[in-house]
């Protein structure tokens, strides 16, 4: 007995002790001050809302409004990307709004960041995945009741207390470099248990789906099924992949990183527990952060993919995510790619020799991993990079779909709100990459083409690749391929059943024609009404040589404003379009509402494996940070184009010879 007491004691002292390192360590880390009420108060009393003028609110697409079934599809856009306080790092960060406050918001509420500012959608959205981290779920789910182990307690009291040290201490826990994790070696699991581990992580799981239950309306708005996958990589590296689900016999366990610690193994997880009446997709995320793992051959563990495998990815992810929070991965300047609109958003270097992190890699980027994805078809026999397009936010402050530049209100909480700590550029020995300046945006918006507004409806046409991303604008984007699409359609009546019956959408796969004719390719774009005006559209080819070597080229096809492009760069003059600095106002006598054409490569060879699709370019318009500088009456930060040009990509159409 008295032997037992005094391992108790001993417990008791140590786990004080700790705990009082812990606070001690954490608070002269000066973490703990920039989230008191003191601290974001002082902050947000530097600047002034009112200096930025915004657009009022339009709530037309609510239920009432909502478009009638349509077998040419209705263009739906919401957010596939996005965590609430239910994420460990999101709660770290100081946010506190929960997954009921995300749904409202995305139905067109404003809310208040835990950054202390307003917040609220143009224009609601149509539908939303809520993907908080599979890896934390159960950790917190006993928290706040009465009689815990004191060190389950303490591990409360740890995950409750806005930190960022916290939060880089337990991401090293989350195995950063080549070890692999295990759910029985996570801080809660140790702490309850495995058994009682992995029922809280079900019951987690059970009540996220019940509340997508709740907030799902079909033919208004829908609520889909989803978590995100969330392995970690060195220096802040991010493979990580959002998992979506259709049907009603879903799993009830959320596989996560401390599960399946490769894709492989959550894929074939996947396909196991997803039987019946359930599917499954996934969509990768960042891969312009995960050091060239996402377009090469080994997982990250460096176990190298077999044909089964590249059958088994070419099956599970139909989709990508190209721009988020964390910048576009659609292409970066250097990295195999010369192409001028590769530098948007980008703060990545392209890889000194030997380099392994904090870089641009090749194969970290879309349009690389297209083209790879043919050679891989020509060796292997399948293309598991046959990829459609979305884009999405990312965004850790309960807020889905808030893209807009005006917007932005950092990227999470307390960390990036009030506008002063979002201007803050370099904190020192901070890589560039980690700056909230120079490397955050608001992200960008999935929009899908589906026959309704509901998730079977949006999952058959996400799986069909019928779907595209933008930076965050509602620019409105058709494009089709096909060799028996008139040369006037664009005058039809009906345009669109024409390019259907004809051909085939973005997403599509056009196989040969009856003769070496070049097909045609239909586009169609059309402006936000609450952003800028068009300025140019865009075609990106890649194909491959009779040798196999990838090639891409990038014409522009339309031009605003009567322009017509350059015969020998390809490109479209300056329309001229400006932003008036002192008050973010864009030019209102340049640009298009809509721009459409069909057209014809000129180099089309009919013998050649190819992928062709479309960029959308706006005038510019102010970036956040010069919104930023508005309400802080400050000039716009040199670290960072005072404007950008939103935009917005197409899925690819492929060519098989």
């Amino acid at each position: 007995m008295l032997v037992k007491l005094l391992k108790i004691v001993i417990t008791l002292v140590a786990v004080i002790a700790i705990g009082g390192a812990l606070t001690i360590y954490f608070w002269f880390q000066g973490q703990r001050e920039p989230f008191t009420d003191a601290a974001l108060e002082r902050d947000l009393a530097k600047q002034r809302e009112s200096a930025v003028v915004v657009p009022a609110p339009r709530l037309d697409r609510l239920s009432d409004n909502a478009p009638q079934p349509n077998a040419n599809r209705n263009l739906y856009f919401g957010e596939l990307h996005l965590h609430t306080d239910q994420s460990f790092d999101s709660l770290l960060f100081g946010n506190r709004l929960s997954i009921d406050d995300a749904y409202r918001f995305a139905r067109g509420e404003k809310l208040v960041s835990n950054g202390l500012e307003p917040m609220q959608l143009s224009r609601p959205l149509d539908f939303v995945a809520i993907t908080d981290h599979a890896e934390g779920f159960g950790s917190r789910r006993h928290c706040g009741e009465s009689g815990l182990p004191l060190k389950l307690q303490f591990s409360c009291w740890i995950l409750h207390t806005p930190n960022m040290a916290t939060f880089k201490f337990l991401r090293g826990e989350g195995g950063g470099g080549n070890s692999k994790p295990e759910r029985a070696n996570s801080p809660y699991c140790r702490a309850v248990g495995l058994e009682q581990c992995l029922a809280d992580a079900r019951a987690d799981w059970a009540d996220f789906k019940a509340l997508a239950d709740k907030y799902n309306v079909p033919g208004v708005f829908t609520a889909i099924q989803a978590y995100e996958y969330s392995p970690t990589l060195p220096d802040y590296g991010k493979y990580h992949r959002n998992v979506f689900f259709r049907g009603d016999n879903l799993p009830d366990f959320a596989m996560s990183a401390l599960d399946a610690p490769t894709e492989i193994d959550l894929w074939k997880s996947l396909e196991l527990n997803c039987a019946e009446d359930c599917e499954f997709l996934t969509i990768p995320h960042n891969t312009n952060r995960a050091w060239g793992l996402p377009y090469g051959p080994v997982t990250r563990y460096g176990h190298k993919y077999t044909p089964a495998d590249w059958a088994l990815r070419a099956e599970s992810e139909p989709l990508t995510e190209i721009y988020q929070i964390k910048g576009a991965s659609e292409c970066a300047l250097g990295a195999n790619a010369t192409d001028e609109e590769c530098g948007f958003e980008q703060v990545f270097a392209p890889c000194r020799p030997g380099q392994e992190t904090a870089c641009a890699f090749p194969t970290g980027f879309v349009r690389e991993g297209l083209k790879i994805g043919m050679q891989l078809e020509r060796t292997v026999g399948i293309n598991p990079f046959q990829t459609g397009i979305i884009a999405a936010t990312d965004s850790h402050n309960a807020n889905p779909g808030d893209t807009e530049e005006w917007d932005y209100r950092g990227m999470a909480a307390a960390v990036s709100g009030p506008a002063i700590r979002r201007q803050k550029h370099l904190e020192p020995g901070m890589s560039i990459h980690r700056s909230q300046l120079a490397a955050y945006s608001p992200g960008g918006l999935a929009a899908v083409w589906a026959t309704e507004n509901t998730r079977d409806a949006l999952f058959r046409a996400m799986q069909a690749r019928e779907a595209y991303g933008t930076s965050g604008t509602r620019i409105q984007l058709r494009f089709f391929a096909g060799w028996n699409l008139a040369d006037d359609i664009l005058a039809s009546v009906d345009p669109i059943s024409e390019a259907y019956a004809g051909g085939v959408p973005m997403g599509g796969v056009l196989n040969p024609g009856t003769d070496a004719a070049a097909p045609a390719f239909l586009v169609w774009a059309m402006a936000d009404p609450l952003s800028a005006p068009l300025q140019r559209v865009q075609m990106i080819k890649g194909w491959l040589d009779a040798t196999g070597e990838s090639h891409e080229q990038v014409v522009d096809i339309a031009c605003a404003d009567g322009l017509l492009p350059d015969a020998q760069s390809g490109r479209c003059p300056d329309n001229g379009a400006s932003v008036d600095m002192s008050n973010c106002q864009v030019s209102t006598d340049k640009g298009a509402a809509e721009l459409k054409v069909l057209w014809r490569d000129p180099q089309f060879d009919a013998s050649q494996s190819a992928f062709y699709y479309v960029r959308v370019l706006q005038n510019p318009t102010c970036r956040w940070s010069s919104y930023d500088a508005l309400r802080l009456g400050i000039e716009p930060t040199a670290h960072a184009a005072p404007t950008i040009r939103e935009r917005a990509w197409s899925s690819p159409i492929w060519y098989k010879p």
